[in-house]
C-alpha cells in the first residue's frame, strides 16, 4: 500500500502540473507567454500564440496572458448614455480663427498581433488598460492638434471637415503604431459650438433660408410673369393673324370688285367705242350721196315696227301706212 501510495502521488502531481499548464486562445485573441525565471530563456522573454488553439506553459516559470485581437471602439461622446465613461467626454478643440468646437468622435483600434508581447509589457495587460493608458489619451491629443488648423466657416464644408478626419486617422494610426496599436477608423460625428457663436449661426442660417426663400419667390413670380406674358403674346399673334387674315380677305374682295369693275369698265368703254365709231360712220355715210335715201331707208326701218292707221274723218276709207311704207322701202331699194 505504501508503495502504491509512493508511486501515486508523483504521478497526481505531475499530472496537475501538467493541467495547470494547459492554456488556451480563443479565435479573436492570442495568448502570450512570458517567462518569469531567468532558468531556460532569458527572464522577460516572450512568445505569441495563434488565437484558437490549446498551449501547453509551464506554470510557475512562466506567465501567461491573453489579449483580444477584434476591433475595439473609443467612443467619446458628449451623451453619456452613448459614450464609454458615464460623463460627457466629447472633444473640445478650438478653430484658428478662436472659436471653441465640441465633437463626438470614434477611433477604431485594434491590437496588432504581431506586437502583442510588447503591449503588455510596455502598455498594459487588458483592452481596457491598453484603452485608457495609450490610446485616449492620444486620440484626444492628436484630433485637437489636427482640427485646430482649420476655420470655423471650413468645418461647416464637408470636404474640408472630412480631410481632416483622415488626416488625424492617418496621423494617430503613425503614433500609435510603435505601441502596438493598429487604427482602423476615426468618425467625426455630431459637432456642436459656444452658444453664442451658435445662435450667430443659427441668425446667419435663418438670413441664408429667408433670403433663399425671397429667391425662390422671386424666380416663382418671373416664371409666372414669363408665362403670362408667353400667353399674351400667344393672344396677340392670334389677334394680328386674325386681322392679317381680315386685311387679307378684305384685299382679295377689294382686288375682285376692282377687277370686275375694270372689266365692266372696260367693256362700256369698248362699248362706247364701237358705238361712236358706228355713229361716225353714219356720219360719213350721211355725208356722201345717197344719204338722203339712207335716212329715209332708217325712217322706214323704224315706222315698220309701228302699226299706224289713218283714219279720214269725213270719208270711211282708211290708208294702211304700213302697205305704204313697204311700198316705199321696196321702191327705195330698186332705186
Amino acid at each position: 500500500m505504501k508503495r502504491l501510495l509512493s508511486h501515486l502521488v508523483p504521478t497526481v502531481f505531475v499530472g496537475i502540473f501538467f493541467l495547470s499548464g494547459c492554456e488556451a486562445t480563443s479565435s479573436t485573441e492570442v495568448g502570450i507567454r512570458t517567462t518569469l525565471l531567468g532558468v531556460i530563456e532569458s527572464r522577460g522573454a516572450q512568445q505569441v500564440y495563434s488565437p484558437g488553439g490549446v498551449y501547453f506553459v509551464a506554470p510557475i516559470i512562466n506567465a501567461w496572458t491573453t489579449i483580444p485581437i477584434s476591433q475595439q471602439n473609443l467612443l467619446m461622446n458628449a451623451n453619456a448614455d452613448e459614450g464609454d465613461r458615464p460623463v460627457p467626454d466629447d472633444i473640445t478643440f478650438k478653430t484658428s480663427d478662436g472659436n471653441n468646437v465640441f465633437i463626438d468622435v470614434n477611433v477604431m483600434w485594434r491590437v496588432d498581433p504581431m506586437k502583442a508581447g510588447d503591449v503588455i509589457k510596455n502598455v498594459g495587460q487588458s483592452i481596457d488598460e491598453i484603452k485608457e493608458r495609450l490610446v485616449r489619451p492620444v486620440s484626444r491629443s492628436v484630433i485637437r492638434d489636427v482640427f485646430n488648423e482649420i476655420t470655423s466657416e471650413q468645418y461647416y464644408q464637408v470636404t474640408i471637415k472630412n480631410d481632416m478626419a483622415a488626416k488625424a486617422k492617418d496621423r494617430l494610426a503613425q503614433t500609435l503604431a510603435p505601441y502596438g496599436v493598429l487604427v482602423d477608423m476615426l468618425q467625426v460625428q455630431q459637432h456642436r459650438f459656444d452658444e453664442a457663436y451658435q445662435n450667430a449661426i443659427n441668425a446667419q442660417k435663418q438670413a441664408e433660408a429667408d433670403v433663399q426663400t425671397l429667391i425662390e419667390q422671386q424666380k416663382n413670380m418671373v416664371q409666372q410673369k414669363q408665362s403670362e406674358l408667353e400667353a399674351k403674346r400667344a393672344e396677340w399673334n392670334q389677334l394680328r393673324e386674325e386681322a392679317m387674315g381680315a386685311a387679307g380677305r378684305t384685299r382679295n374682295e377689294a382686288d375682285g370688285y376692282y377687277q370686275t369693275k375694270s372689266n365692266e369698265a372696260k367693256a362700256i368703254l369698248a362699248a362706247g367705242r364701237a358705238k361712236a365709231e358706228a355713229t361716225r360712220k353714219e356720219a360719213e355715210a350721211l355725208g356722201k350721196l345717197g344719204g338722203d335715201a339712207y335716212v329715209k331707208m332708217q325712217l322706214a326701218k323704224q315706222l315698220a315696227k309701228k302699226h299706224i292707221m289713218l283714219v279720214p274723218a269725213s270719208n270711211v276709207t282708211t290708208t294702211n301706212v304700213n302697205e305704204l311704207v313697204d311700198y316705199l322701202m321696196t321702191r327705195a331699194k330698186t332705186q
